[in-house]
């Protein structure tokens, strides 16, 4: 018998705590169910999260990581409206780790509801889920007049990987008034190598907000889509660093030469995040013409684009000799 079984509360004493007067002896039993088999807890935790103090309830959300199927989930989607913004929160994100399809007969139909955080945490509980009957809900919520909701929708649809859904992600990646829910789309499709959704990732360099197009940036490279080889180089002179850093990062995965010269003149740059990736893309891409590029860096002053481009160089001569 373990010592963490020798350990645990006595489910009776448990109950009696449950029942006490006051709310911190109820809060530290709710958290000892833990401890407890699933069996005997579970019903516990249930009730526990509509206890009269808004702590215990929130603790009771917590414990509910712990169990899975449609009866905790309902008992989550209802705190889901409680009164307390803590608690609602706890629920929401206990309802997101539960990987249970047992949950989305609970989920889905709570999507019809016409609180926006309600909605928006059953979509978010239900992406990890990849359930093909959530495609037609999320479809629909991409209209959503609310952003959070739109962009867990997205998230949905992202997770089920269907080029069936692609062309509503185009649109929500080029289109959404909301820079979140861009974003998002602009990371959703990288799962699909189709030409209109590399068209649209090299729009989302176009962006007008900056993380839309670092998402973009970095998506290009994760999709290995050569034809956004010269979007990506006009990409290294954008005016936010961050843009810049994911953009080299994408060039040495596709390892096109004609990045060298952009990727060279990047290791002057001040951010030296971005003279790391670049001297690590000139690596990749295993370039004679990049040795002059780095031959300067491995006197840069930070010790890590040395160590870099010293790996790039030695890279670049076994590649050519």
């Amino acid at each position: 018998m373990s010592l963490m079984f020798d350990d645990a509360p006595d489910i009776s004493d448990i109950v009696e705590r449950l029942n006490d007067e006051d709310a911190e002896v109820r809060c530290v039993a709710v958290m000892d169910l833990r401890e407890m088999d699933e069996e005997e807890a579970m019903p516990l935790a249930i009730k526990a999260i509509s206890d009269a103090n808004a702590s215990v309830r929130v603790a009771a959300a917590q414990v509910m990581d712990e169990y899975i199927g449609a009866e905790v989930a309902q008992a989550l989607v209802n705190a889901l409206s409680d009164s307390d913004e803590e608690v609602r929160k706890a629920a929401a994100a206990t309802l997101a780790e539960n990987k249970n399809d047992q949950a989305g007969r609970v989920l889905l139909p709570a999507i019809q509801s016409d609180d926006t955080f309600v909605k928006a945490s059953c979509l978010r509980a239900l992406r990890v889920l990849c359930l093909p009957e959530s495609q037609g809900v999320a479809l629909e919520c991409l209209t959503h007049p609310d952003a959070s909701v739109r962009r867990e929708a997205v998230g949905v649809l992202a997770y089920l990987k269907s080029e069936d859904v692609l062309i509503a992600l185009m649109n929500a990646a080029r289109r959404d008034s909301d820079e979140a829910v861009r974003r998002v789309a602009m990371g959703s499709l990288v799962f699909s190598k189709n030409e209109k959704a590399t068209e649209t990732l090299v729009s989302g360099l176009q962006d007008e907000n900056w993380q839309v197009r670092e998402e973009a940036a970095f998506v290009i490279g994760k999709v290995g889509q050569l034809a956004a080889i010269d979007a990506l180089i006009d990409a290294m002179n954008d005016e936010y660093w961050q843009v810049r850093v994911k953009a080299a990062g994408s060039l040495g995965k596709l390892k096109d030469p004609r990045a060298v010269a952009v990727l060279g003149q990047a290791l002057s740059y001040n951010i030296s995040n971005l003279r790391k990736e670049a001297a690590a893309a000139l690596g990749e891409i295993k370039s004679v013409e990049a040795l002059p590029f780095l031959n300067t860096a491995k006197d840069d002053v930070d010790p890590d684009v040395r160590k870099i481009a010293q790996w790039a160089i030695d890279q670049i001569n076994s590649a050519n000799s």
